[in-house]
């Protein structure tokens, strides 16, 4: 199946921006430019100025043109999650723990129609309030069958695949999407039964298979309460990491 054109030229200019040939904030190409340089319509340099700038990539400004987004993008940082427990203690809840096969979630997994995976759904306690809720999709060839008669067998998710598999969760690569979401799944807000305004840490986790490209363990997604949860980055540039 070929790569429609502008896909191709998003995927150029993405590669010269995470490869260092622009500063933050420097002018970009403009639409004239793209057209110039790969022979396209203005209609295929607005899509695609306009896909980099739906990935933050870059920022058009009426009047003045188009340039490099001013946020970090694959910067090197130490990054640290904060848990603001306050001493408090935790704990956690498994609502269930159970097989499923919709597709959209074997596609993410990239498994067959015919293969299963499993869906633990979780909540996080710190004291008596809920401050996280998770739903975790496992390739099911990474956990044992039997292990689904006892919910308490996923009070850790990431243990349970290594008991099962031998493999440990916490060394493999992930990638990894946090953004500030209003939440309007009653079923899910129900559980955060202190919380006035529906605002929370979204975040969206892929964990790859080790010496597999491509290949998925798990794909998770969770909402925190950001009352209880914050990130602290340091940069290492210029460090000896």
């Amino acid at each position: 199946m070929l790569t429609p054109k502008y896909q191709e030229i998003i995927e150029i200019l993405t590669d010269e921006l995470n490869h260092g040939s622009f500063n933050q904030g420097d002018k970009f190409y403009s639409e004239s430019d793209i057209c110039k340089r790969f022979g396209v319509s203005s209609t295929t340099a607005v899509k695609v100025l306009n896909e980099l700038q739906q990935e933050n990539k870059v920022t058009r400004i009426k009047g003045k043109g188009t340039f490099v987004a001013k946020e970090n993008h694959r910067s090197v940082v130490l990054l640290t999650d904060l848990n603001m427990s306050n001493g408090n203690t935790e704990g956690v809840k498994v609502l269930s723990a159970q097989e499923n096969n919709q597709q959209k979630i074997q596609e993410i997994l990239k498994i067959d129609s015919k293969t299963k995976y499993f869906e633990i759904k979780r909540l996080r306690y710190i004291g008596d309030e809920v401050v996280q809720y998770t739903v975790n999709y496992i390739n099911s060839k990474y956990i044992s069958k039997e292990t689904l008669i006892n919910l308490h067998n996923f009070d850790s998710v990431y243990q349970r695949i290594r008991e099962d598999s031998g493999i440990d969760p916490y060394k493999l690569p992930y990638s990894q999407k946090t953004t500030v979401e209003l939440l309007n799944d009653k079923n899910i807000l129900n559980y955060f039964n202190h919380k006035k305004y529906p605002l929370f840490i979204y975040q969206k986790r892929r964990t790859y298979l080790p010496n597999v490209n491509g290949s998925i363990l798990e794909y998770a997604f969770t909402y925190k309460d950001p009352a209880y949860w914050g990130y602290q980055t340091d940069s290492v540039f210029g460090s000896n990491i």
